[in-house]
């Protein structure tokens, strides 16, 4: 197996995304592709005592997409970008999966110019996996490719998101829900109260509607369907939440002498929380929808966070994730299955 790193469009420097991927090319035993400059990459894997080979290799590239920039402008306009190379390389099945922590947007208007759709999908989602306080996964879709949709393309979403747990998660029957403003079947607008409609009427299923702080606590379904600008903006008030979180305790424990002796009994429970909950521990989100294995990872990721992401797309490639897809979206019996 190859998988390509695009190391030159994430936070950090090149050099640490090259460590994730030097990382997980020995503890997975496949090969890895860094797209980007390619004199600092082969600087990186020197400091690294490693060296340009069949293990690690280079796609060279001469341009960077910042994170900044407007994304079909960028993927149209710097054709010999570390992001856009990448993209062509998978496309040409020089790669079995690509790996970005780069623009989002980019990495999606890119994977649906140059990669394509997979046939019947009219829009491909981003599905991020999140911890739970019963130690098991929910599957969040779409967390922020599509802004605008219709219920036709939530509907994609949930049969995309069920597919990816069924065959990568090893849910064997995965349940739906529809995140709402409430249970209710009549909370919600127009387009979520048709959503509800094609849900209930379909092959999955379908729990009904679900409450954002449901999910990490009860876990109420497998995988929870929303469009692309709620989703973005869960995700984001978690991440917040979360790091508000850790910066409040940590201030509490450090404000007393009690505190401070409280905190460093505790320092093992924090630091498995810590670990539990921090956005490297996934890696990244899978885009589900185009035809190849892709994974956005976070724009600041670290080593652990790219070998985290590597990890996500070898599993995809490993359990031939795009073909199940592509029968997944019609291969749901009455059952659920």
């Amino acid at each position: 197996m190859r998988i390509l790193v695009d190391v030159m469009g994430g936070d950090l420097p090149p050099r640490e995304l090259v460590k994730g991927g030097v990382a997980a090319g020995h503890k997975l035993n496949i090969d890895i592709l860094f797209s980007g400059e390619q004199g600092v990459i082969s600087s990186a894997l020197s400091a690294l005592h490693e060296h340009e080979g069949n293990r690690f290799s280079i796609l060279p590239s001469s341009q960077i997409i910042a994170m900044t920039e407007p994304p079909v402008q960028a993927v149209r306009v710097k054709k010999d970008s570390s992001l856009v190379n990448g993209l062509v390389a998978l496309k040409e099945h020089a790669v079995d999966a690509y790996v970005s922590p780069g623009n989002t947007g980019a990495v999606v208007a890119g994977a649906v110019f140059i990669v394509g759709r997979i046939a019947g999908i009219p829009r491909p989602g981003i599905a991020v996996i999140i911890p739970t306080v019963s130690d098991r996964e929910i599957v969040v879709i779409d967390v922020g490719a599509n802004v605008d949709c219709s219920p036709e393309h939530l509907l994609h979403f949930a049969l995309m998101g069920a597919t990816y747990v069924r065959d990568v998660l090893r849910i064997a029957k995965p349940t739906i829900g529809l995140l709402n403003i409430g249970t209710e079947r009549a909370k919600g607008n127009k387009v979520v109260h048709r959503v509800y409609e094609l849900l209930a009427d379909g092959p999955l299923p379908f729990v009904g509607n679900v409450e954002g702080h449901h999910l990490l606590t009860e876990r109420p379904v497998d995988v929870v369907v929303c469009d692309g600008f709620i989703g973005n903006v869960f995700l984001k008030t978690l991440e917040g939440g979360i790091s508000a979180m850790s910066t409040m305790i940590k201030n509490g424990v450090t404000k007393s002498l009690r505190g401070k002796f409280g905190g460093l009994m505790l320092r093992p429970v924090f630091s498995s929380i810590r670990k539990k909950l921090a956005y490297n521990r996934s890696g990244g989100a899978p885009l589900l929808g185009v035809n190849g294995s892709i994974v956005i990872a976070h724009g600041r990721s670290d080593a652990v966070a790219i070998e985290s992401a590597i990890d996500v797309a070898y599993r995809a490639v490993e359990c031939k994730l795009n073909e199940t897809m592509a029968k997944g979206m019609s291969g749901w019996d009455e059952n659920g299955r």
